[in-house]
């Protein structure tokens, strides 16, 4: 290669440094409220004398992911087949006799996600890492993967005195847009909506089907409502705030981090520039 093309090839991750690197500027964060379930230990709570369902809504876009906590001395069976997300009226299966294929780096990577399970301070975090955006300078970087397929189950054994996280759907959410620059684009932040339950634009269900028998018998179901209560509109400076962390054990090396400062279960959120 000669020394004119690397100039030009340098030239070219750089810009590609630049542009895959920007940063969102703004957060909208969309608030629910549940008559049924209550917060508790950073989890929005659903409990009968079976078993304890765990919601936290707090991710890009509002995934309803959820936990499944068997009380009992029994395995339960979740029939995945007879259980549904419902959206305004409208429900999504949750079987979809589907296939998944996880592709795992062999190297480590760069950036980071949202944490989710944390197995020393609770089923979900208390402090919320903000998404980095990984560059396509670290994409290229990666090594060699290797992937793994598994199939979709229709029935998930829970066993006993165990639970087990599902992945749920996501909240169809339209970004929420006034036209008054101080509340879309806000020094701090703006209220840019509040309802009740009667006037929300967005109403969803889980329902959840289970038995203590395989094959089904003696069924039960059970079902979790959601609103949506507000939307608030942040500015990243009062969004997010930096942490100086140490290195594993050291004294010497430290790392900043970003995490958001208005997490909670019963929200969630999107990210936009003021460019869009």
């Amino acid at each position: 290669m000669t020394s004119k093309m690397k100039k030009m090839l340098f030239g070219a991750l750089v810009a590609m440094t630049l542009f895959s690197s920007c940063s969102p500027n703004f957060y909208q964060v969309y608030e629910v409220k549940s008559n049924a379930l209550r917060q508790s230990d950073n989890s929005l709570v659903y409990e009968n004398e079976d078993l304890k369902v765990l919601y936290n809504l707090w991710s890009s876009g509002g995934v309803v992911n959820f936990i499944v906590q068997n009380k009992t001395d029994r395995d339960l069976f979740l029939d995945m087949g007879q259980s549904f997300f419902i959206f305004n009226g409208e429900a999504f299966d949750y079987f979809q006799n589907r296939e998944y294929t996880n592709t795992v780096s062999l190297t480590a990577s760069v950036g980071y996600g949202v944490s989710i399970f944390s197995a020393t301070t609770g089923f979900w975090p208390n402090v919320y890492l903000v998404p980095s955006t990984e560059s396509l300078i670290a994409k290229a970087m990666k090594g060699s993967s290797k992937a793994v397929t598994t199939k979709e189950k229709e029935i998930i054994c829970v066993p006993a005195n165990s639970f087990k996280t599902i992945s749920g759907q996501s909240v169809f959410q339209k970004y929420t847009v006034t036209c008054n620059k101080k509340t879309d684009y806000p020094s701090r932040s703006a209220v840019v909506a509040t309802y009740t339950e009667s006037s929300s634009p967005s109403k969803f269900r889980n329902r959840i089907s289970y038995s203590f028998d395989e094959k089904g018998s003696d069924l039960r179901q059970i079902e979790n409502d959601f609103y949506l209560s507000g939307i608030t509109n942040y500015s990243k400076k009062a969004a997010t705030e930096k942490v100086k962390e140490k290195v594993g054990c050291s004294e010497t090396f430290y790392k900043k981090t970003y995490y958001f400062k208005i997490g909670g279960p019963n929200k969630y959120y999107k990210s936009y520039r003021k460019s869009n």
